[in-house]
């Protein structure tokens, strides 16, 4: 396993430029040819892997989403998942010692896998979200919940 920093990169909020992705995603959804990579003069042929994987990249890029590009195997120090997360390192120190998150030893130091993070932080929002459901539900049985939509 490698030790690298994801690379973050904010979403796109040019309107022209959305306009452009978007129309290049949807003509990339509807080709059956595979997509080719174009360096300089020469077409390379993608493999059905990284095409899916360009074609995931450029679609939420389309939709004006930011986007984490790394490794799965990828290994983040404590540091790097509380930057990742939005919480503090002691937080995250917290999370591990409590088991919500699985991580090995590199020497004395403590790493995270970025899938772990990923699967974490979708686990959480599933959470959130339920919770929140049942709030609303309580909210409008009781008479507390005035009908609008969240």
């Amino acid at each position: 396993m490698t030790l690298l920093s994801p690379h973050a990169t904010d979403a796109v909020v040019d309107t022209s430029t959305l306009s452009t992705l978007r129309s290049a995603a949807e003509r990339l959804h509807a080709s059956a040819a595979p997509p080719r990579l174009l360096v300089g003069d020469d077409a390379i042929a993608l493999p059905d892997e990284v095409a899916d994987a360009v074609r995931d990249l450029l679609e939420r890029f389309a939709n004006g989403e930011s986007v984490v590009i790394g490794s799965a195997r990828t290994l983040l120090t404590t540091s790097q998942v509380a930057d990742f997360l939005g919480v503090s390192r002691s937080f995250v120190v917290n999370l591990i010692d409590g088991g919500k998150l699985d991580y090995e030893y590199r020497g004395t130091h403590r790493r995270v896998s970025l899938t772990e993070v990923v699967r974490y932080l979708e686990e959480s929002k599933r959470e959130r979200r339920t919770k929140l459901d049942i709030v609303a539900d309580v909210a409008a049985r009781t008479g507390g919940y005035d009908g609008d939509p969240f």
